[in-house]
Parts: C-alpha cells; structure tokens; sequence
C-alpha cells in the first residue's frame, strides 16, 4: 500500500515537473516571438537607405544626441506597451527557469535591444532614431518588471492552470477583462499637462456627440460600445462570486467610483471622449451584466445558445452582408480589371504596415474590429461540435485556415466591389480571431460540466451523511 501511494506521488510529481517545463518552453517561445515582432514592426516599411551621418557606434551616438524631440505621443507609447509586454513574459520565463543568470541576461538583453532597433532605424527612410525612443524602452522595462513583480505570480499560475486542464481559472479571467477594460478606455493614453490644452479641453470637451448628424450616429455607436465593453465584466463578477444583494449594491458602488476616476483620467487625453453621459452608460452596463448573470445561470445561458445555434446560423448571412457594407462593400461601384489592378499596384502586403501608417487608436479599433467579427463566427463552429457531442476539440491549424480563408474571402469582396484596398493585417488577425472564439466557448462549456459534477458530489456527500 505505502509503494502504491508512493508511485502515486511521484507521478504526481511528475506530472508537476511535465507541466513547469512545458509552462517554460511555451514562455519562451513567447519571449522570442515578440522580440521578433518588435524588431519587425520597427523596421516597417523596409524602405532602406544610406546612413547620411555614417554607420559607426560613434555616429550613432552622435545622431542620438541631436535626434529631434517632441515626436507623436502614439509614437513612444508603443514603445513603453512592447517593451513592458516583452519584459513582464521574459520575467515569467526568467523565474521558472530557476536560473538567476538569465534575469541578467534578459534585462541586459532587452536595454541592448531597444538601441539595436533604433541603430537599425538609422537606415529606414521614413523612420529615424530618437532618444525619446530610448527613453521610452527604458520606462517599459521597468514598468513590466513592476507588473511582473505585482501580477507575475497569479499570470503563471494561470498559465499552468491551462496547460493542465485546457481552461482558465474564473479568477484570472475577470481580472484579465478588467485590465482589458481599463486599456481599452484610457488607450492611446495620449494625457496633456500643459495649461493652455486644459483650457482648450474645457472649451471643446463638454458633450458635442448629437451636434450633427455624422456626432449622432458616432455617439450613439460610442454610448453602446460602452455598455457592451462593461457588460461581461459584470456577468463574469457574478458567476465567479455568485453575488448577494446586499454585496451586489457594494460593487456597484465600488466600480462606479472606480469608472468615475477612469472618466476623469480619460478627459486629460488629447483624443479622449469623455463624458457624464458615457460614464452612466458605462455604470449601466456593469450593472445589467451583474443583474443578468443573476437571473440567468450560465448553464441555461448555454442552453439558451445550443437552442438558438440554428437561429445563429441563419443570420449569419445577414451578419456578413453587414460586415462586408461596414467594410465598404458596393455593387453600385463599377467593376473594372483596370481599377482593381491599379489598387492592388498601391497595396502593401507587408503585414502590420497599416498600423504603423495610421494612429495608434484607429490601429486597435482595426485589431478589435477583427475579433468582433470573427469570435462569433467560432462560437458559433464551437456550438455545433458542442451539439453534436464531438469528443476532440478541432486542431488550431484548421481553425487557423478558415479564420483566414473567409478573412481573404472578405477582402476579396470589398477589393472588386468597392475599389478598396486590401489588407494582409486583418487576414492574419481573423485567422487567430476564429480559433479564439472556438476555444473561449468550450472552455465556458468545461467549466459549466466541471461546476455541475461538483455539485452532484456535494448533493450525494450530503445524503451519504
């Protein structure tokens, strides 16, 4: 008996020591995909030419030194998001690894980084080299560190949580929404200190969204984003805490102080669009979410949806007429051979060379666009495989194909009718957008079979007492 536990035990073990080098290597192959991410999109649109200055470390230093100030705020932000991304993934690998000379290694290797990118930027036409730049890289690690410091514990533990049971824990997910939520309201996080823009906000920030008809209808499309953006976040609070009453008027009371200092945090940013009436929509949206949760389970949400998926399926072809008219789909423009080559003779196939072109806020509307089109439609791949009591998740890489088949299929659409350009960017997001959605519905799908088999446990423990 004392051999059997034994053995037990050391599988267990195992087990625990399968998933740390899987959790590992995984971190890894993280850390190395954004580094080359970051290289890439730093040298977009390869347009390279001949250092006028020379191509020494001493020129180098010597153009630094003199480089121009004051460049776009969008510019170094990104700068400070990539680098603390990069740093707070390479901090995770650094701490499961157990080495203490990678910790080293990596933050040495990061600082060389950020002036290896802007000495290659020296030889990119339409870029050039800022110690803005290297300012910014150098506020990004220590940001990801102390991110890392705060939150690296809770994100590996998930991480591992996953590779275990191929979920994520309730706990991480609401924190992870929330954090998405707080970007995605402050971004591009383009805040202004100086006196006059304050004067200047007061003046033209008050609620200019149903002054014309073109306000109208983009205010509108923004007062309901905000109910949607906060909506989740409230259901997802009441299915991880099962919220009373009395707490629920407790939270309620908390978000809204805590949205109330989002709202006022917003006003100070140059694009910002802030408002009283966006911040009683976004209280409206938290609340519902919690009092809908509440009414309904998400075990009969889910039920609600396999009843529905024939429903899904039949608007589907509504939904994609209408993505295709957002997209700038138009029988009504004449097709032509000569005009769709003459705009495929302008297009870039180099992917993310539209977000480098346009403003880092048009750029995430871009990306989250994609997921808004392309999730449902793998929830909705997910709901028939659940239906239909398929025992093998569908592999990634055929999810991955047809996330971009039907993106390139999109494209195709709006490049012959409608003259508009196609781009390589949304293809590649759709097609990891597709397999997200998917795997986002069964995981909600395990977790609502897991929660109900403990319940049968807890009914029979209380009867066998």
């Amino acid at each position: 008996m004392h051999w059997v536990l034994s053995r037990q035990k050391m599988n267990q073990q195992l087990t625990e020591l399968d998933i740390d080098k899987k959790t590992a290597r995984l971190l890894l192959n993280a850390t190395s995909l954004i580094f080359l991410f970051i290289f890439y999109a730093a040298l977009l649109p390869y347009n390279i030419v001949s250092s006028p200055r020379g191509v020494s470390l001493i020129d180098f230093i010597e153009t630094l030194k003199y480089s121009p100030t004051g460049e776009e705020q969008g510019q170094w932000i990104a700068h400070i998001i990539f680098t603390a991304l990069l740093t707070f993934v390479a901090s995770m690998y650094a701490k499961i690894s157990g080495q203490k000379k990678k910790w080293l290694l990596i933050y040495v290797g990061i600082v060389v980084f950020g002036f290896l990118v802007e000495y290659c930027q020296m030889f990119i036409g339409s870029r050039g080299i800022s110690l803005e730049d290297i300012y910014a890289n150098l506020a990004g690690l220590l940001l990801g560190f102390i991110l890392w410091k705060f939150f690296g514990k809770f994100a590996n533990d998930a991480l591992k949580y996953f590779l275990k049971y191929k979920m994520l824990p309730i706990d991480f997910v609401r924190k992870f929404y929330l954090a998405f939520v707080i970007i995605i309201i402050l971004f591009p996080f383009d805040f202004f200190i100086n006196g006059l823009q304050l004067e200047v906000a007061f003046a033209t920030k008050g609620v200019p969204l149903f002054e014309s008809a073109a306000d109208r209808q983009i205010g509108i499309i923004s007062l309901a984003a905000s109910i949607l953006l906060l909506f989740p976040l409230g259901m997802i609070y009441q299915y991880s805490n099962n919220i009373k009453r009395k707490n629920k008027s407790a939270l309620i009371i908390k978000y809204s102080f805590i949205l109330l200092i989002l709202e006022i945090l917003q006003f100070f940013e140059m694009s910002g669009q802030s408002s009283l009436l966006s911040y009683f929509c976004k209280i409206f949206g938290f609340s519902f979410g919690l009092y809908f949760a509440r009414l309904m389970s998400l075990e009969a949400l889910m039920s609600l949806a396999l009843k529905l998926r024939l429903v899904f399926l039949a608007i589907l072809p509504v939904f994609i007429y209408v993505v295709l008219k957002l997209k700038g789909m138009s029988f009504e423009y004449p097709f032509s051979i000569d005009s769709i080559f003459s705009v495929i003779e302008t297009t870039s196939f180099l992917p993310f060379r539209y977000y480098v072109d346009v403003g880092s806020g048009e750029a995430l509307l871009s990306f989250l666009i994609n997921f808004v089109i392309f999730m449902p439609i793998g929830a909705i791949v997910a709901l028939q495989d659940i239906y239909g009591r398929r025992l093998k998740r569908r592999h990634f890489l055929n999810l991955f194909q047809l996330g971009a088949g039907i993106a390139l299929m999109f494209e195709l659409i709006v490049l012959f009718w409608g003259a508009k350009t196609p781009d390589i960017t949304n293809i590649i997001i759709s097609a990891f957008a597709l397999p997200l959605g998917y795997n986002v519905l069964l995981m909600v799908n395990e977790g609502i079979k897991i929660s109900s088999d403990l319940n049968q446990q807890e009914v029979l423990h209380h009867h066998t007492d």
